[in-house]
């Protein structure tokens, strides 16, 4: 999993959720860093969120590689949070990121999503396989693999890192965390 290069909400420190919003010129330098840690792996299939900063994460990390967009990989829905500065709403979002009361998802409806598209993977085995998703994405696989009482706030996925996973014996394991993280 890649979660996407910074995007115009993260320097807006915004909640984004379903809304497109574009890469910064740095997101897009940030996933061409990655390029050739990702250009050595032959990768069976490809996959990225539908909304833009993990598409345009994907197109300049692996620009002429086929992917295809699902919505499984997007990031939280936010509801009527989207837009709006996160600073002035973390107290009332508690850790667990529910976003029911303001129509969102909570913690519990982006796993089921993530484990939909996992069911596909491991009904269609392969090798090697890239998504380029979001923070909430790959929150939610640790979550998997670590268990539900898993304190999202311990870790955070930065912007471009990429996060390995192995599938071996019907379990999901985590093998780097943050791996190539382009913090320039």
């Amino acid at each position: 999993m890649i979660r996407h290069g910074e995007s115009q909400a993260n320097i807006d420190r915004i909640y984004a959720g379903h809304v497109d919003t574009p890469l910064t010129a740095r997101g897009c330098e940030q996933a061409r860093s990655i390029r050739p840690v990702l250009a050595k792996i032959p990768f069976d299939r490809v996959f990225s969120s539908d909304l833009k900063r993990a598409w345009d994460t994907q197109k300049n990390a692996l620009p002429d590689v086929k992917c295809t967009a699902t919505d499984l990989l997007r990031e939280f829905d936010v509801g009527s949070l989207a837009g709006e500065s996160f600073l002035w709403h973390k107290d009332k979002i508690a850790m667990d990121r529910d976003y029911t009361p303001y129509g969102g998802e909570s913690v519990d409806m982006v796993c089921r999503r993530l484990d939909r598209f996992l069911e596909q993977l491991e009904r269609n085995p392969c090798e090697n396989v890239a998504a380029f998703t979001h923070h909430g994405v790959v929150i939610c696989m640790l979550r998997k693999i670590l268990g539900n009482a898993f304190d999202s706030s311990l870790l955070h996925s930065f912007n471009c890192s990429i996060h390995v996973f192995e599938f071996t014996d019907g379990k999901w394991r985590l093998l780097a965390f943050n791996y190539m993280n382009p913090l320039f």
